[in-house]
């Protein structure tokens, strides 16, 4: 995983890491973790994003929820409504593939069949997605107001596409 990606990640997401070794989870899937662990020769333990991946959807349902609000969503069926158009995985994939966590070779993964990797990229783009909002969240010292500025910057396409349903559903 070259620098210049990485930098690039985080121009991206709008946050620059403290504690690389946090978004170098996030980026890490099991099959790598695995591969790691089993080595004859110098084999090592290496956290994968699978916990940072159920921290990141809880704190990214926040986050939605306080983006939300400020976007003068009032109700609970407004803000539930909107919060699962953008949560999805399918959104999600959307936003992995959109940040080239794949092709930029950002996830260290050990899938080498092609075609397993293609059956597996929107799962794996997805729940990293949510494992760097995790990372986020974490160097931030579990600030919330940070998270959300990234979130914002993340997800920017998605937001605006809610603002413009807004928009034609009020005329």
């Amino acid at each position: 995983m070259a620098s210049l990606e990485i930098r690039e990640l985080q121009k991206k997401i709008r946050y620059k890491f403290k504690v690389q070794k946090y978004l170098i989870r996030a980026l890490t899937h099991p099959t790598f973790s695995e591969e790691e662990r089993k080595k004859k020769v110098n084999p090592r333990d290496c956290p994968n994003q699978q916990a940072y991946s159920t921290l990141g959807d809880a704190v990214l349902k926040t986050g939605l929820i306080l983006v939300l609000m400020d976007k003068k969503k009032e109700t609970k069926g407004d803000i539930t409504i909107s919060k699962a158009d953008i949560e999805n995985n399918l959104e999600l994939t959307d936003v992995g593939k959109r940040l080239q966590l794949l092709e930029n070779g950002l996830i260290l993964h050990k899938i080498k069949n092609k075609k397993k990797l293609e059956e597996a990229s929107g799962k794996m783009c997805a729940d990293t997605v949510e494992a760097i909002i995790a990372a986020i969240f974490m160097d931030s010292k579990y600030s919330m107001k940070k998270t959300k500025k990234s979130i914002l910057k993340i997800f920017s396409q998605e937001l605006d596409g809610l603002e413009k349903v807004t928009q034609l559903s009020v005329r």
